[in-house]
């Protein structure tokens, strides 16, 4: 669809002040749930069950606590803000202010909506980084460094910024001219259209992050043959787990957080964070591994990603009705209308449905950590799985007290506790 101008009639406000509304209703929620745990962040006593099943001391406990209650605490004050300028923008009419200065001030060509969006998004980009970036710098140079979770320096966050800025340059108008050229192309089942395109994109990224992003940020070599590599290569053995390499990679350098995880269509890579084998025996990292391969043997990738096909046909199925609607660009303040900016204003409107799509994600995802649980415990490794996660806690102070109503809307992860307590019941 090419940039049309709308004629001039009377229309209802209504969609603006529904999405603003529900900004609104959203944020108050958000912050009453993050209220809600905030007060089991300011806990002092380390509840018995929790000394009794970890193992841990007070101090650790406490360190735990006031860790997590200064970031919540932040992650609310930058809440607020970001809320804040969303409706600001949004009623003061910003959105369709810089729409048609991208014609004047970029010297655009006005019938060009890849070069207009394009501009757009430029804009909408450095808005975003001005807040996005002293937030990241304060949280992790003063909040993270304040409990010696983070090991990264301004120069190699400011190196990250700008390779992700270079990124942004390179990627951003590929897939934005696309995306208009697929869409346009699709015609009445551009939906489906669409449906190919983003599962492409998904598949593409998936080759291309791991093994070329990727390594712009980290350093990755060749796990050393020693008895770990050996056990883990011995593990995917008899899991029929294709193994083609198993890599360790420097996280380190940025902070203590350990992680393990794989990738690869067809052969796998297996990649271990140094930090997880810097504290974590043999066996423990072998279990973590376990862990991971159950992931795959259950096929919880596959599975995600035919609910992301699912959510993203509904998503473009119902922007259909949405696309060619006057009143639409209208109660935006929009005199033009184009898929570019359709798209903006309707997954403004979708957000509701999204939210949902993103509870039932994250349930999900708490079943698929659950059932990987089970798959190391099947193979001997539990007791060596807990083990290593009660050291996880210790050396990233991971969040043990957790509002039930917080977990079920935030977490992707059941919490430290309930796992162990599952570990528990299988043992």
């Amino acid at each position: 669809m090419a940039i049309l101008r709308i004629k001039e009639q009377e229309v209802s406000y209504s969609y603006l002040y529904i999405v603003v509304s529900y900004i609104v209703i959203k944020y108050l929620l958000e912050q009453f749930i993050n209220l809600r745990q905030l007060d089991q962040l300011s806990v002092k006593q380390m509840p018995i069950h929790i000394e009794q099943t970890l193992g841990i001391t007070q101090k650790q406990f406490k360190r735990s606590q006031r860790f997590y209650y200064d970031k919540l605490s932040f992650e609310m004050y930058t809440k607020s803000i970001k809320t804040a300028m969303e409706i600001i923008v949004i009623l003061c009419g910003v959105m369709p202010f810089i729409w048609e200065r991208t014609v004047t001030f970029f010297k655009m060509d006005p019938n060009s909506e890849f070069q207009r969006g394009l501009a757009y998004i430029f804009v909408e980009f450095l808005r975003l980084k001005l807040i996005d970036v002293p937030n990241n710098f304060y949280n992790t140079h003063v909040i993270e460094k304040r409990y010696d979770l983070s090991q990264i320096s301004f120069a190699l966050q400011f190196s990250d910024l700008v390779i992700e800025s270079a990124l942004w340059v390179v990627f951003v108008p590929i897939l934005l001219y696309s995306y208009l050229y697929v869409a346009e192309l699709g015609g009445d089942y551009f939906f489906i259209a669409m449906q190919f395109f983003v599962l492409i994109m998904a598949i593409v990224s998936s080759l291309v992050y791991p093994n070329y992003i990727q390594p712009l940020f980290n350093e990755f070599e060749e796990l050393k043959e020693t008895q770990l590599k050996q056990a883990i290569s011995q593990l995917a053995f008899r899991m029929n787990f294709p193994l083609e390499k198993i890599l360790v990679m420097d996280g380190s350098k940025r902070s203590d957080h350990s992680n393990a995880y794989f990738f690869g269509m067809y052969s796998k890579r297996i990649v271990l964070y140094d930090t997880l084998i810097n504290n974590l025996t043999n066996e423990e990292i072998v279990a973590v591994v376990a862990h991971e391969l159950g992931h795959w043997k259950y096929r919880h990738p596959y599975i995600k990603l035919v609910f992301f096909c699912i959510k993203i046909l509904i998503t473009f199925y119902i922007f259909g009705f949405y696309r060619d609607s006057d009143v639409v660009f209208l109660s935006f303040g929009f005199n033009e209308k184009s898929i570019f900016i359709g798209s903006a204003l309707f997954f403004s409107l979708f957000e509701p449905m999204n939210t949902l799509f993103q509870i039932f994600e994250l349930h999900l995802s708490r079943f698929f950590e659950y059932q990987a649980d089970m798959f190391a415990n099947r193979h001997g490794l539990g007791s060596y799985l807990m083990s290593g996660l009660i050291k996880l806690f210790k050396q990233n102070s991971t969040n043990l007290m957790v509002d039930p109503i917080y977990q079920w809307y935030y977490n992707s992860h059941p919490s430290l506790f309930e796992r162990l307590k599952y570990l528990n019941k299988l043992r």
